[in-house]
């Protein structure tokens, strides 16, 4: 099967339709699309909830697009746009929509995001979908407002409001306000038992909600796939989603279809959506059922040239490849009904990238099938860690992705796991994650493993009480900037990146998410020091990077959403130094001389695949790689052709593969080795 295009498109029934259509039809064509998802009710035109007869003049519209595109073999699909509203924006209900809105914690009321749990709105949401559905869809798309975070004007998002309050009262055994209710979710430490109730009664709803519109639709039209749209996956922790009973409510025995968000609506610097990707895009991936489908999500808003360049969006879409995505969700027209603007040349780009796209897909690769650094996470972390600062929800928001953005920005190969069971493997483990294991399942892990831990792991064990299992009596924190440590030195005896005794800057200008809080780290057994922390000084505050036996200490943590100052070529070094001695088989592949490359590890029946993403706006005249694997040949997807050549390498002193090819700025290069042929050209 081809790689598949879904342009999502809003055309206007009152708005010169079948001019539209007539451009669209000519798109479709020279940009390669093979499905269209039309909008309905869209944002700009979009004036709240529609009622019945507000919809059928989008219906009837729609209904004679169809058969334009069918004939020429192209799928047709729906996007509602709406279903609990993404934000208020001045909207207001309808007559007759006797809706309860959401509330948030604070108790601000919503003026139109509708409550998932109000039984006139799941009536007029399932009469709705039913609606739809007789279009005969080939997919029905449920948008990310399918949640319930981020509805403006509230406060992180809902729901509060009277109908949960006396579902939260009945669930406690007592009558209770929202204010002390919250209270209770957001409590430090020890989780209180009101945080097990939210969760679990946000989770039922919008399964239920799942399984309602599921039903709705194929009670119409069974061959109709129902998709979903997603946002952040972290969040949808703190309102307890579980990824498999939505899907299968919305899915209803066809194949899941979920739409990972790629977190850029508007180019921004490639560094940043390197480890933006790995925290959003790449944990929804792991978070769903191994055999759903993914089609990501391309978005330029607000939907020009300006917004997003070419080569960016071709960036976007080719690291969505180590997804291993099936397809692509492509809105890159406004959503006023303007339709297609020809002018931007976006099919010129798209029909451009197709057949590298074609050719990576059609080498077969799994998620399941990944190889690297086991990175840990739990979706259930919003039920056992102990709650951050903060008065909102975020507060019991999970912080398990440090290592897959730090690792991937070294291009060291990784690869996220719900799994709770290693032998002999490398897992890396960030936040609050050991709280969801059982002491026995903790032990195992450190029983025969390489296991990387940053400082919030390390001071969760402590606090655990279970200190002992990594040789650690006690921890400090020494915030950022406070004076007390300014700088990381080596202390080894190695040169790294060239440098006698490296140093490292263990502070920031002003932000203390740029590199984080120290862990000072008490040992009680012997450690092997690789680096230290220092004063302005020079005076020593502490142990730095250490290892004991198979525990790599990485005594950084309060991390949030950038590491700048912690990316350091040293310490790219020092770690690839120190995963080189993993156990044999386990050792992840790596990307040397390079920065913001990640590297993507699958094996496949005939060999291994490696998809290099060049994140950087510098071009690599040459690619070296540590391998955990032997090489007898290196072919290459050709990114004009799509087609397999051959790729000469050579090996340094070091052993390390050279591979004598470009790898430009944001980009990426697909390779395999071995290849069983050898007619192939060369490149």
């Amino acid at each position: 099967m081809p790689y598949v295009y879904s342009l999502r498109i809003g055309i206007c029934p009152d708005f010169e339709p079948e001019e539209k259509l007539e451009h669209l039809l000519g798109f479709v064509e020279s940009a390669a699309i093979d499905d269209v998802q039309f909008f309905l009710n869209m944002e700009e035109i979009n004036d709240g909830h529609l009622t019945p007869e507000e919809t059928e003049p989008w219906l009837e519209m729609l209904r004679s697009f169809a058969p334009r595109l069918k004939e020429r073999g192209v799928t047709f699909s729906l996007n509602p746009w709406t279903t609990t509203l993404h934000a208020d924006r001045g909207r207001r209900l309808k007559a007759g929509q006797n809706f309860v809105t959401m509330v948030d914690a604070d108790g601000r009321s919503a003026q139109a995001v509708a409550c998932p749990l109000c039984d006139n709105f799941r009536t007029y949401l399932s009469q709705m979908y039913s609606r739809y559905s007789e279009l005969g869809c080939d997919i029905i798309w449920v948008e990310d407002d399918f949640r319930l975070l981020n509805h403006a004007p509230l406060k992180w998002g809902g729901c509060f409001c009277e109908l949960h309050r006396k579902v939260f009262s009945e669930r406690t055994g007592r009558t209770l306000s929202r204010e002390d209710f919250v209270r209770g979710v957001l409590r430090p430490g020890e989780p209180h038992p009101y945080r097990r109730i939210w969760l679990d009664t946000a989770r039922e709803i919008m399964t239920d909600l799942a399984r309602l519109i599921g039903k709705a639709v194929h009670q119409v039209s069974p061959q109709t796939r129902v998709a979903l749209m997603s946002s952040a996956p972290e969040t949808h922790c703190v309102e307890g989603r579980d990824w498999q009973a939505v899907l299968k409510g919305l899915s209803c025995g066809n194949r899941p279809l979920v739409r990972p968000h790629l977190p850029a609506y508007h180019e921004q610097a490639g560094f940043r959506y390197c480890l933006a990707f790995q925290r959003y895009s790449r944990l929804t991936a792991a978070a769903v059922p191994e055999n759903t489908e993914l089609w990501p999500e391309l978005d330029n808003l607000p939907h020009t040239t300006f917004s997003k360049s070419h080569a960016f969006a071709r960036l976007q879409m080719e690291s969505a490849l180590s997804l291993c995505s099936e397809g692509i969700t492509i809105n890159i027209f406004d959503m006023t009904g303007n339709g297609v603007a020809e002018c931007q040349e976006n099919d010129r780009m798209l029909r451009g990238v197709k057949p590298y796209l074609d050719g990576v897909l059609g080498l077969g690769a799994t998620r399941g099938s990944e190889q690297g650094v086991q990175v840990l996470f739990c979706p259930d972390s919003s039920y056992t860690l102990h709650a951050y600062e903060g008065d909102s929800l975020d507060a019991i928001r999970p912080r398990e992705t440090f290592w897959a953005e730090y690792l991937s920005s070294f291009g060291i190969a990784n690869v996220y796991t719900s799994r709770r069971r290693f032998s002999g493997e490398v897992v890396a483990v960030a936040g609050q994650y050991f709280r969801n294991l059982q002491e026995e399942e903790l032990r195992a892990l450190f029983a025969d493993n390489t296991v990387l831990l940053n400082g919030d792991a390390i001071d969760t064990l402590v606090d655990m009480g279970c200190g002992d299992l990594i040789g650690v009596d006690e921890v400090e924190w020494l915030a950022l900037n406070g004076g007390q440590h300014s700088y990381e030195q080596v202390t080894d005896g190695r040169t790294y990146h060239g440098l006698s005794k490296a140093r490292m800057s263990a502070q920031a200008i002003d932000e203390r998410t740029e590199s984080g809080d120290y862990l000072r780290i008490s040992y009680n057994a012997p450690v092997t020091e690789h680096s230290d922390l220092r004063t302005q000084t020079g005076r020593r505050a502490g142990p730095g990077l250490c290892r004991r036996d198979g525990v790599i200490f990485f005594p950084y943590g309060h991390l949030e959403e950038s590491y700048m100052h912690l990316l350091n070529p040293v310490r790219r070094e020092m770690l690839c130094s120190l995963l080189r001695d993993a156990p044999a088989g386990n050792r992840p592949a790596m990307a040397l001389e390079t920065q913001y490359v990640t590297v993507n590890h699958f094996s496949l029946p005939e060999g291994e695949m490696i998809l290099l993403v060049n994140y950087a706006t510098d071009a690599f005249e040459r690619v070296v790689l540590d391998l955990p694997f032997a090489v007898e040949s290196c072919c290459a997807i050709d990114r004009s052709t799509g087609k397999t050549v051959r790729v000469p390498w050579t090996l340094d002193e070091q052993g390390n593969l050279v591979l004598n090819c470009v790898l430009e700025a944001l980009s990426s290069r697909c390779f395999l080795f071995p290849h069983p042929h050898d007619d192939l050209p060369d490149a």
